[in-house]
């Protein structure tokens, strides 16, 4: 009777632990307007970021890993990122305009896959930006896209928070 309790006992321990984890990967976000890209919200990651809104403290970095398979071949791929507060569209310095091509591997393999990308084939983009001392603390929706052109290969919106650095 011991050796079961100690079991289960393990065994739910293992179980709560494995679902905290698993949801906290979830990043809350949702799909650009006019836009629908399947399984949008298990595809992206942010980091840190909470159940509702990703935390973006001042003086640190923030990583954005999200898999995306385009439709077409894509020929570069140029990032648009910006904080939308409000009605105001503020991008953030160093990433809106930016090449994306050099962040992007293969998924199934980990290795480089410089641009041109080819059609339905899974890829992994890995941005890591810093956020900086100088933005206000607000709430806001980070809006990103990756364009070749003028055509949108994946676009999302993640709403956020920009707070303090730790002191």
């Amino acid at each position: 009777m011991n050796s079961f309790f100690c079991f289960t006992f393990t065994f739910m321990i293992t179980l709560g632990v494995t679902f905290v984890f698993s949801e906290s990967n979830v990043t809350p976000s949702e799909q650009c307007p006019g836009q629908n890209f399947d399984g949008l919200r298990d595809r992206i990651q942010v980091i840190p970021c909470g159940k509702k809104r990703c935390k973006l403290q001042k003086n640190t970095n923030t990583t954005v890993v999200f898999k995306f398979k385009p439709r077409e071949k894509v020929e570069t791929l140029v990032s648009d990122v910006y904080a939308n507060i409000g009605e105001l569209k503020l991008p953030f310095i160093g990433v809106t305009g930016v090449s994306a091509c050099p962040n992007i591997k293969r998924a199934d393999t980990g290795e480089p896959a410089p641009c041109p990308l080819e059609a339905n084939e899974e890829y992994v983009y890995t941005n890591v930006f810093p956020i900086e001392k100088y933005y206000p603390n607000t709430r806001l929706i980070v809006y990103w896209s990756l364009n070749d052109g003028n055509k949108q290969v994946i676009c999302f919106e993640v709403p956020a928070v920009i707070t303090s650095a730790a002191s």
